[in-house]
């Protein structure tokens, strides 16, 4: 059983969400579209329902903005000084002199390096010490001398004593050296170090309470930077100084070293000068050239005597002849072939020219080897000259280097020594601060806009937040679209706190907007099915206090002015309110006749004033809920119908017990009262849902208690005047 219970549950929560998709398809909800994209028309609809909250958040933002900005704020005044950086032209040193100036391009990190030069700690220091910020009360608030006796340290005293806390020792006082930082740190936050775009000027501006005091803190901080400057260079220029001092001294004993070494090498030497080592090289060379000729001189002479010799082993006077070319010898040998001399005078002949050939071959030999023995001597000297000369040019070089260096020294330490006492920063101001007269914070105009929009923002955020959290329905088009099921009826609220009090308030007023909105409650009814009009109506609500009970005593009344006969049956017996709204002649009811202690017609109330008659309930042992679903209530309805045109049941909320559902399968039209902006979607749809469970037959739901003034509050009165909602609806009043 328990299975098919939750089956047929399943059933019908699908049933009721196909309800409510179909209704989504139909229209979609306002704000909404198919994209889940945000409406913001239907946004701004919300913001203007909620422009009084908006507005007064706005008003109360902007009023705590004027007093913070007018009444708690200190003004700080701020004063700028502009320093510009310069290259100095006329320094004496060259630009590679050794205390370079600024840098003569003006490059991203020299301008970056001098932006943090002028917030460096350093540079903070002198600023400090220069204006004794350590003992102005403003940069160093002297400590308090009495003991802590606020709110906050007497409910901390407390809580420790309470906890059995030991309260801290309180910390020593900061030392000399931490006031000094200390101040330092402030001092530097006061400041802001700004580079003009595409030149070498910089803003130094300071942010005070005093404007006497930002215009002297951002002049004294350029006047700083600049004596700074020219500290460095006289530092650097000393230290310069005293390098070159040192340097030149050095090079000096170099120098003087180097000198007298030349010197001495060359009184060593036999060297005249260069021109003679040139000449002793001619010299050399003649010699050469001698012995090689006389020596080729020698091999001829060798060659002739071989060549003689050679002939007079062959014994052939035509040869001797011929090595011997002589011409004294060819005479004595034709004398001889003719007879005319003696083989003796040409032997005699032959003789004295092979010893000629002797002498003249020993003499070229002695004479080519003397050469050649003056040629190597020469040539040694030449050697030992040639090495001589290259090192007294080496001595000399390194005596004329020592001399260079030396006199380029000794001139850059006399420009320093000059320099030191022309020495200019690469700075100076071009604007000295001006003291303010107008503070340029705090922006009071702008702090209250500010307040103003943030007031704007938490009020439309307030709004925002309440509609979110909003579960309600205030349209029927928001019901029709969560639902899927048509509202029959808006009924607004009617001025009544008494229920004693609602009879004859519809009875004296026929005319307003909420019998005018029953009328058209019955209308749709009746339109509900028009081949088989619904005699009995079902009228009940999710949770209590939703008007069901209002909406069927006034739907009886107005069926009841069309001369039908109509009976309002009370059936919530488990707390009877019927006799608050009539006066009901007994106390018997409609259990009597179920249990035939009484007869119908003996229990029913016919009242006067609103045409219609009353069937109430009664307290009973009996389950409410078992009574209901009796063959016997079954009887007694089908009798009611046969006796009345319209038989309207007040029954108790569906979420509560299950009256509700056990009439509703007995009744034509079943009507779900939905109270305006209470009822969440939670609570409709379990509502529903409990009616489809039992296959009931909901014709739709009445909206009851509509609010008039909210409906325009919320931004709906323009749209829903036409049912009579405030002055401008069509049943208004004029």
């Amino acid at each position: 059983m328990f299975g098919s219970n939750s089956c047929r549950q399943m059933s019908v929560n699908n049933k009721v969400r196909d309800n409510q998709d179909q209704a989504r398809n139909r229209s979609l909800p306002e704000g909404y579209a198919d994209d889940d994209s945000i409406d913001l028309l239907a946004v701004f609809r919300t913001l203007w329902r909620g422009k009084w909250i908006i507005g007064f958040c706005a008003v109360l933002a902007m009023l705590a903005g004027g007093f913070y900005a007018f009444r708690m704020t200190v003004p700080v005044y701020s004063a700028t000084s502009v320093v510009a950086l310069i290259d100095r032209a006329e320094n004496v040193s060259p630009i590679e002199a050794v205390v370079a100036g600024f840098p003569a391009s003006g490059s991203g990190m020299a301008l970056y390096t001098e932006v943090e030069i002028l917030q460096s700690r350093a540079l903070g220091r002198k600023l400090v010490e220069k204006l004794d910020l350590v003992n102005d009360p403003e940069f160093n608030p002297p400590p308090s001398d009495g003991p802590r006796t606020s709110l906050r340290s007497l409910v901390r005293s407390g809580l420790m004593a309470t906890l059995g806390v030991e309260e801290a020792m309180p910390a020593p006082p900061p030392s000399d050296e931490e006031i000094l930082e200390n101040t330092i740190t402030k001092a530097l936050s006061v400041f802001s170090i700004n580079n003009r775009d595409y030149s070498l000027v910089f803003s130094i501006r300071a942010d005070w309470t005093s404007p006497d005091k930002a215009a002297l803190l951002a002049d004294t901080l350029a006047q700083v930077y600049i004596e700074d400057q020219l500290q460095q260079k006289y530092d650097a220029t000393e230290q310069a100084s005293v390098w070159l001092s040192d340097r030149v001294v050095e090079l000096r004993a170099d120098l003087e070293s180097s000198e007298t070494a030349a010197k001495e090498f060359n009184a060593s030497i036999d060297l005249v000068s260069a021109e003679t080592l040139t000449a002793m090289n001619r010299q050399l060379k003649d010699l050469r050239e001698r012995a090689l000729a006389t020596r080729r001189e020698t091999e001829q002479a060798k060659e002739k005597q071989s060549a003689l010799e050679t002939a007079v082993a062959s014994g052939s006077r035509q040869a001797i002849l011929e090595a011997a070319n002589d011409p004294r010898l060819e005479r004595i040998a034709l004398d001889v072939e003719q007879g005319l001399a003696r083989q003796t005078t040409f032997d005699t002949r032959l003789a004295q020219v092979q010893a000629r050939f002797v002498g003249e071959l020993s003499r070229l030999e002695e004479q080519a080897s003397a050469l050649e023995s003056s040629a190597a001597r020469m040539a040694l000297r030449v050697d030992k000259q040639s090495q001589d000369l290259v090192t007294l040019e080496q001595l000399e070089r390194e005596v004329e280097a020592n001399r260079l260096i030396y006199e380029s020294f000794l001139v850059r330490f006399r420009e320093i020594s000059i320099q030191e006492g022309i020495q200019k920063a690469d700075a100076r101001v071009i604007s000295p601060a001006v003291v303010p007269k107008v503070p340029f914070a705090p922006r009071k105009s702008r702090i209250v806009m500010m307040a103003l929009i943030l007031g704007v923002l938490v009020g439309s955020g307030i709004v925002l937040l309440r509609e979110m959290l909003n579960r309600g329905f205030r349209t029927a088009k928001q019901l029709e679209q969560a639902t899927g099921y048509p509202v029959l009826g808006q009924i607004p609220v009617m001025p009544i706190r008494d229920r004693s009090k609602l009879v004859p308030h519809i009875v004296k007023n026929v005319t307003s907007p909420a019998a005018e909105a029953t009328r058209n409650l019955r209308t749709s009814i009746d339109l509900s099915n028009v081949d088989h009009p619904p005699k009995v109506i079902l009228s009940t609500s999710c949770v209590p206090g939703e008007g069901k009970t209002t909406t069927a005593i006034t739907l009886a009344y107005h069926y009841a002015a069309l001369n039908r006969k109509v009976l309002l049956l009370e059936g919530d017996i488990r707390r009877r309110v019927m006799d608050q709204y009539f006066n009901l002649e007994h106390n018997l009811g409609f259990v009597s006749v179920l249990s035939g202690d009484a007869e119908l017609q003996d229990v029913i109330h016919s009242d006067e004033k609103t045409g219609f008659d009353i069937l109430p309930g009664e307290n009973t042992s009996v389950s409410a809920a078992d009574l209901f679903a009796s063959e016997k209530f079954r009887e007694l309805l089908m009798q009611l119908r046969d006796k009345y045109d319209q038989v309207i049941i007040d029954t108790p909320p569906v979420l509560l017990v299950p009256d509700a559902r056990s009439i509703a399968m007995l009744s034509d039209v079943v009507l779900v009262n939905v109270k305006w902006d209470s009822t969440t979607g939670t609570q409709l749809e379990q509502g529903l849902g409990a009616f489809a469970s039992v296959d009931a037959k909901v014709a739709g739901i009445v909206l009851t208690n509509v609010d008039p003034k909210g409906m325009r509050r919320y931004g709906y009165g323009k749209d829903y005047g036409g049912y009579g909602y405030g002055r401008a609806g069509y049943y208004g009043s004029r």
